[in-house]
């Protein structure tokens, strides 16, 4: 069984709500414009993980029935997340996602720019549908969270700059949040309780982190069979990462400063050396030993809800963070 079954099988219980999320994301971008309709759509074309909406669906299900108006939330965090890809490959020029043209490279980048604006401005339009003024100030602080994550990023993107506090505030900004805004989203659709759904947002907070170092550790996995996906690519467009400062906290001082010469100058056949590095000094492994951590830690926090369908899925879908291999 591949990953990607693994996560089909630990998700089937809400399959039917993850369809009615695609189509919910087809009716709500369409505009009839076809250039804005093509393009906004285009980063669906493949089926994601919809990890965040699983969240949101799951999240919302804890106290034992998920609600009938979950689609919509579940969809605007994914129109989201689309957008924050979109303009990701933009700012990152890149050529492919998920095995595609990227919408700049399909479209080019004017058209990406808007089109990822629309797709942030109808992702928050739908958050507040039905008068659900308690979901927007969740969504909106997520998103802004996001740009800003990106900035700092943009800041502190260089090998001299960035120490392993920056690392983990760029993941927080980036992903924990918005994985956080996800769960909490969930509890606050159900109407749950305020200390709920503010364990709820740190079970997600928690997550995101897991989420993100396993991806960035996969990132040193040299085997596409597993990964799905080439090794190298962070590091290859410049990006530092946690098994790269793990790597120059624990080599030599020669071997340091090779790396970080190497690091300013990332290519091919650098890569293939901080590669073997890294497989010597078991970055991976440490990387994944942290994300399970953040798992259990979330997991602990799941234990105030009822044991139901909704939370063993949950935990499931927890503890394959740190075991996918794509």
């Amino acid at each position: 069984m591949t990953p990607k079954e693994d996560l089909q099988s630990i998700l089937r219980p809400i399959e039917q709500y993850l369809i009615a999320v695609d189509e919910a994301i087809k009716s709500n971008l369409h505009t009839g414009i076809n250039l804005l309709d093509d393009s906004s759509m285009h980063t669906f074309k493949k089926s994601g993980k919809k990890i965040r909406a699983s969240m949101i669906i799951l999240s919302s299900g804890l106290n034992n029935s998920i609600p009938d108006d979950i689609i919509d939330i579940a969809c605007a965090a994914e129109i989201i997340h689309a957008a924050s890809l979109v303009h990701d490959d933009i700012i990152d020029n890149a050529d492919l996602r998920r095995g595609l043209p990227t919408v700049a490279r399909l479209y080019g980048p004017k058209v990406a720019v808007l089109a990822g604006d629309y797709m942030y401005t109808k992702a928050l339009e739908i958050a507040v549908w039905n008068n659900r003024t308690d979901l927007f100030p969740i969504m909106v602080d997520a998103t802004i969270e996001m740009v800003k994550g990106e900035l700092y990023q943009i800041q502190y993107s260089s090998i001299d700059k960035i120490t392993e506090d920056h690392y983990y505030r760029i993941i927080e900004m980036k992903t924990a949040r918005f994985m956080a805004a996800c769960a909490k989203l969930g509890a606050c659709v159900a109407k749950m309780n305020n200390e709920q759904a503010d364990v709820l947002y740190n079970c997600g907070l928690q997550l995101g982190y897991a989420f993100q170092i396993t991806d960035d550790a996969m990132d040193y996995l040299n085997n596409a069979e597993i990964t799905g996906k080439d090794a190298g690519n962070d590091f290859i467009n410049g990006k530092i990462t946690l098994p790269l400062l793990r790597l120059l906290q624990i080599v030599g001082n020669k071997e340091k400063e090779l790396l970080i010469n190497y690091a300013k100058r990332p290519d091919n056949e650098n890569w293939n050396y901080v590669l073997e590095k890294a497989t010597e000094y078991n970055v991976v492994e440490y990387c994944i030993n942290i994300a399970a951590e953040y798992v259990q830690k979330a997991v602990k926090l799941l234990s105030v809800f009822p044991d139901t369908q909704f939370k063993n899925v949950m935990t499931e879908l927890a503890l394959f963070f740190v075991d996918r291999r794509y």
